[in-house]
């Protein structure tokens, strides 16, 4: 198996719980966010796949890259699907070059995780201002 068939696998299963900007200080404009959840069996397949510790959570930003899920969101099942105040294609759009990424724990259910994907801004110079 490689990523790209683990990413088929568990596509079905990824939900996504919210999309918006939200503004960071000092940034040149307001960062773009996605909320996922995740089934945490795919993140172990993922760390299975690199050789990595299972019982340890990927990278998140890697684990995003990696996977290519900001194009595999981009089908008509997850547009319809996405939850926020902006277009998700919008939201992808900013979410394809730099990024952060973190884990969440979830209460319920307790096979998945939350990863948080959020646009690396740019930030103005102190001479900007």
């Amino acid at each position: 198996m490689n990523t790209n068939e683990l990413v088929e696998k568990y596509l079905k299963d990824i939900e996504i719980e919210d999309i918006d900007f939200e503004p960071i200080d000092d940034a040149k404009h307001d960062a773009a966010y996605l909320l996922l959840n995740i089934p945490l069996k795919m993140l172990e397949e993922y760390q299975e796949l690199k050789g990595e510790d299972t019982n340890k959570l990927p990278d998140g930003a890697e684990f995003w890259k990696e996977t290519q899920l900001v194009k595999k969101l981009r089908t008509e099942e997850f547009v319809h699907k996405s939850r926020g105040r902006q277009p998700l294609y919008d939201i992808l759009d900013f979410l394809n070059g730099e990024v952060w990424g973190n884990y969440q724990k979830l209460v319920q259910p307790p096979n998945r995780i939350r990863l948080d994907i959020t646009e690396i801004p740019e930030y103005f110079e102190e001479d900007e201002m």
